[in-house]
């Protein structure tokens, strides 16, 4: 009786990789929100300058990659490389179309969510319920409806664990994160179709470029007020760590386990907000925390091991 292997290599590496860069892009988002703090007036401007610093570290971490091709090729041929480069950039327009759009809003709408919400991890939550969303659609189009139930258990442990006692009720909060959350799933998607053409570096570099002049306007419209210190060291670390390190990390890990299985591995980042809310925010949490995160980790497991798969081959 041949042995069933639960997770491979290449799921494992996607699995590390994956919470690695969600580790990352919840840091980044709470010292976008940190900055928030100081921009009572404008809370957009430090998430605006986050994409911003992020559209530049993902373009100059795109030459650097360029550079190392150009030398490891036969002939060091910029001009070869460089044609090869526009041409896996014109096979995915309309991914890095969707990703500079979703770019120029994600961060400024998370921003403002976290300003009128009392609650990080809550608004964490409802943003993440973007990636599920897109994890359900793809299982129900597969025809996998036990599949379908682990995004929706993910999504019942985030909101769980987003029960903070002292988090008020804000309508503008919610729509900000909801909002933010639909950027999140196109993301993905986008994403994918990247890794899928092997276009994700000069992808990921053309849509942070894209983002920028749309992410000025925002600073535009709000005067000179974020013109500070503070403000601009905690915008250069979201832009590191949410808009640059965290895209390149999660792309590779949507390459190795597909937007499905990624969907709700996402649904984990907020169990490292957790420290990060404590440490960075002083967030406590509280007792509901670990039925969120006992939700949400079956869901990821599950999903990650297929087991839909798994119990529908052992009915046969």
């Amino acid at each position: 009786m041949s042995k069933v292997r639960l997770i491979g290599r290449k799921t494992f590496l996607g699995v590390g990789v994956g919470l690695l860069g969600l580790l990352f892009c919840v840091t980044g988002d709470a010292f976008s929100a940190l900055g928030a703090e100081d921009q009572e007036r404008f809370p957009f401007a430090p998430g605006a300058l986050g994409a911003i610093f992020g559209g530049l570290f993902l373009a100059g971490y795109a030459a650097v990659l360029f550079a190392r091709d150009v030398r490891s090729s036969k002939d060091n041929s910029v001009a070869k490389e460089f044609q090869r480069a526009r041409a896996s950039a014109k096979s995915v327009r309309w991914p890095i179309a969707c990703l500079g759009i979703s770019g120029i809003f994600y961060l400024p709408l998370l921003v403002a969510a976290t300003q009128r919400i009392s609650s990080f991890p809550t608004v964490i939550a409802i943003a993440f319920c973007g990636p599920l969303a897109v994890a359900v659609w793809g299982a129900v189009r597969e025809a996998r409806f036990l599949a379908a139930f682990w995004p929706v258990l993910a999504g019942a442990g985030l909101w769980i664990m987003s029960l903070q006692e002292e988090s008020h009720a804000d309508l503008l909060g919610y729509a900000f994160a909801a909002a933010a959350a639909i950027c999140f799933a196109v993301n993905v998607s986008a994403v994918e179709k990247l890794e899928d053409r092997g276009a994700e570096t000069i992808g990921l570099a053309l849509a942070g470029l894209l983002t920028i002049p749309g992410a000025a306007c925002w600073l535009v419209a709000g005067g000179l007020d974020w013109f500070q210190p503070r403000i601009l060291l905690l915008a250069t670390l979201t832009g590191l760590c949410t808009a640059c390190v965290a895209p390149v990390l999660e792309a590779r890990s949507i390459g190795f386990l597909g937007k499905e299985k990624f969907g709700v591995l996402a649904a984990g980042e907020p169990i490292m907000s957790l420290p990060v809310g404590l440490l960075l925010l002083g967030e406590v949490p509280g007792w509901f925390v670990a039925v969120g995160m006992a939700a949400i980790v079956v869901a990821i497991v599950a999903n990650t091991v297929e087991l839909d798969r798994l119990l529908l081959r052992r009915r046969r």
